[in-house]
């Protein structure tokens, strides 16, 4: 019930806004004099004790989590609800997903879960017997997650079965990241390892001074590596090299927001700092600006970036000389969704509220754009009063072999399973 409940609700809110009554999340005026405007926003309908506290975008799906296990999936482009399936325990946050071709992969602490993307379908799930410390990772054939038994593992997405696995020198609690032939993951003792993802073949080892935490970021430039050691390392993706290494004044704990041309670190010490990324050198004084009460970059556009502040507002920065151009109320909309490259904002709130704005001049979203949105796959184009015998997502039920049923608090946790394995581990 919980779920057709909020499926309909949304579906009103996104193709009838006016049949709700629904006021705007941000004033229109504060967008309009930085170039934006509302593109759409949802209400998504939650329980009494729910909240929204884990939101990913991945490709053009929104992934947004509930404190209880819940992921709302709403497609990016057009606000439309898609699916709602409970998803991990009750007391656990919810990771970040992946695709994999037309299908959307889970990894739980118990399971990897898998998903049609589109339509929330059940596809499969497998138990896992190791300890998983990260979400999932996928180059289409694989999904490669990382545990706190020290280990990387690779799994077939078609059968699931365990493909290749490799040891590393610790626990394993930030998602790897990709780049052409290889796989680049980091552990809590600081070392980043590469290898082959198609065979595990070594590449080569680099050592950071501290834990590495966040997720890693890679392209064509190298391997962006976040680290307790106060500092920001470019590796080179071929050999492990350090291309450059900017020091900031605290310990970094998340994973950095890249652009063509600069990294946007946030740091609990310093703020969002704008970092130059494109120019390949020790020499160059890397750091552009800082700005203090910055807590996440979300988009650039026209010269611009975009950072969500520990105000809950959103300050317009020049990207060159980092002075402030603009400020916008948030609202509440505390939920950052990083949206590098796509000159669009993302933002939620803990009781549902999700938002986005687009530059000002961006053709508005259509009528049929949300139909188009709304249609099961391969369905032929219909009049609009399709709309209304659209069927609702499914929901899961007593039946449904795939949902997620734990009820209560949950028994055990990480942290035993952690200590269990690691001192395995570290006698092997």
């Amino acid at each position: 019930m919980r779920r057709i409940r909020a499926y309909l609700w949304t579906l009103l809110a996104v193709t009838c806004p006016a049949a709700v009554g629904q006021a705007d999340f941000i004033p229109p005026e504060p967008l309009q004099e930085v170039g934006l405007v509302k593109y759409w926003q949802l209400q998504l309908i939650l329980e009494k004790d729910q909240r929204l506290q884990d939101v990913y975008l991945v490709d053009d799906h929104l992934y947004l989590g509930t404190q209880d296990g819940y992921v709302f999936t709403v497609h990016a482009p057009t606000g439309v609800l898609r699916w709602l399936r409970p998803i991990a325990r009750s007391g656990f946050s919810v990771r970040q997903p992946c695709h994999a071709g037309d299908r959307v992969i889970f990894v739980t602490p118990s399971d990897v879960q898998i998903y049609d993307r589109r339509t929330g379908d059940p596809i499969a799930r497998r138990e896992t017997r190791f300890p998983a410390g990260t979400g999932a990772t996928s180059d289409g054939e694989r999904v490669f997650i990382g545990g706190v038994d020290w280990r990387l593992y690779a799994l077939d997405v078609e059968t699931q079965f365990l493909a290749w696995r490799a040891v590393t020198e610790g626990a394993i609690t930030s998602n790897p990241a990709l780049h052409g032939p290889a796989i680049f993951v980091a552990n809590d003792r600081g070392t980043v390892n590469a290898c082959t993802r198609d065979n595990k073949e070594f590449q080569w080892q680099f050592a950071a001074y501290g834990p590495v935490s966040a997720d890693l970021v890679a392209d064509e430039r190298g391997v962006f590596v976040a680290s307790h050691d106060f500092s920001l390392y470019l590796l080179d993706p071929a050999f492990g090299s350090v291309r450059w290494r900017t020091r900031l004044s605290g310990p970094l704990y998340e994973a950095p927001v890249v652009t063509a041309q600069d990294a946007y670190q946030y740091s609990p010490a310093d703020g969002v700092v704008a970092i130059d990324a494109a120019t390949i050198g020790r020499t160059v004084e890397r750091i552009r600006w800082k700005l203090p009460n910055g807590r996440k970059a979300l988009t650039t556009h026209g010269g611009r970036v975009f950072i969500l502040t520990q105000m809950d507002t959103i300050a317009a920065v020049n990207s060159e000389d980092g002075t402030v151009a603009g400020t916008i109320p948030a609202g509440g909309l505390s939920l950052p969704i990083p949206a590098p490259g796509t000159d669009t904002i993302y933002l939620a709130a803990p009781d549902g509220r999700v938002f986005c704005a687009r530059p000002r001049g961006v053709p508005p979203l259509q009528r049929e754009d949300v139909l188009a949105a709304l249609r099961p796959p391969g369905e032929a184009a219909k009049d609009e009063a399709a709309l209304g015998q659209l069927p609702a997502p499914p929901a899961a039920t007593a039946e449904d072999w795939l949902a997620t049923h734990r009820p209560g608090a949950p028994t055990g946790g990480r942290s035993k399973i952690s200590r269990e394995y690691q001192s395995r581990a570290g006698g092997e």
